[in-house]
């Protein structure tokens, strides 16, 4: 397979900050649902695919690329896309005045989706003459979900926040994605729910709202399902890439709350120093927060030249994970 390298990650976030007088519960409710003081919330009038320009577009200057030239394929993962019935992907082509090979709107994977789309572009390049690839994440039901009214009052209202992450790929060996694993788990797809107060399913009209559900029953497996899966597929990624948990200089996992972070960091034997933090500031970001997060390191010049850097996480309840490892070359990111 021809090797690929990361080269850069962008970020947008919405203007708009909430506090944590804007929920009705406690924001420090046990490991599962312990919230941060602020996080952003897109406005009524705010499209996912406008925080993916943005992004786009500070990427593109970042690294002096042509979106109309330099993108051979645009993937995407929206966790509440503008339009219930298609994603995104289609209209940034069209909006960056692109023609790419590939267009994809990959809408699963949650958390671990810039993972899994790192893979699946490798595997596009791999069977294609496409050299590029830009990576979308936007977490867009923070605000339009967790916010609503009625959801407000839910112990989960306060952990998550709004923001949009991409990445772009090239299939070279400037600072190349040395392994991914990506595995998914069906026997727990049905622990995360989405119910409403009346029962009805989503698709049928009412005026109640829809809230992910989790069962105080799973919550306490959930915790420790993503106790064992973060670190074990992280050292899968390592000794696939010829190294140890030792050999890691960042490790840019999903963030849901700082009691998984810490668990993580502990069973890797990583510093809190090397290892990205979002949380505080916004939030879980669902898929967007490795990006997001990985931007932060390099804009603190967390990494140089040589640093190996692993991604890794887990999604939803658990029925997906995934890690990689990448040699951390590039200077101008």
């Amino acid at each position: 397979m021809k090797p690929i390298s990361l080269i850069a990650t962008a970020r947008a976030m919405p203007e708009h900050i909430v506090g944590n007088d804007y929920f009705d519960v406690p924001t420090t409710t046990g490991p599962m649902f312990r919230g941060t003081a602020q996080r952003h919330h897109m406005s009524d009038n705010e499209r996912a695919s406008d925080m993916i320009m943005r992004a786009t577009d500070k990427l593109c200057d970042r690294i002096n690329i042509q979106a109309d030239k330099d993108i051979d394929i645009i993937l995407t993962n929206v966790s509440l896309p503008d339009l219930p019935f298609t994603g995104c992907g289609a209209e940034i082509a069209h909006r960056l005045g692109a023609n790419p090979r590939w267009v994809l709107d990959v809408h699963n994977t949650g958390c671990v989706s810039f993972v899994f789309m790192m893979e699946l572009a490798r595997s596009l390049m791999a069977s294609s003459d496409a050299k590029s690839a830009l990576i979308c994440n936007v977490q867009s039901a923070a605000g339009r979900v967790f916010g609503q009214e009625e959801n407000r009052k839910e112990a989960q209202s306060a952990v998550p926040g709004d923001g949009c992450g991409v990445g772009y790929l090239v299939a070279n060996d400037e600072s190349p994605v040395q392994s991914i694993i990506t595995k998914s788990y069906g026997a727990y797809a049905c622990d995360m729910q989405i119910t409403a107060r009346d029962d009805r399913k989503w698709w049928q009209p009412g005026d109640s709202s829809f809230r992910i559900d989790f069962s105080r029953r799973k919550v306490g497996s959930i915790v420790q399902r993503a106790n064992v899966l973060v670190p074990g597929i992280i050292e899968q990624a390592c000794s696939e890439a010829s190294m140890t948990k030792n050999d890691i200089d960042l490790l840019v996992t999903n963030q849901p709350n700082p009691v998984f972070l810490r668990n993580w960091r502990e069973a890797l034997e990583v510093s809190k120093e090397n290892h990205v933090d979002t949380f505080e500031d916004h939030g879980n970001l669902f898929g967007a927060a490795m990006p997001i997060a990985f931007e932060r390191a390099v804009m603190q010049k967390k990494v140089k030249p040589g640093s190996k850097v692993v991604f890794g996480g887990f999604s939803h309840a658990g029925d997906y994970a995934a890690a990689a490892v990448v040699d951390w070359q590039t200077r101008n990111a």
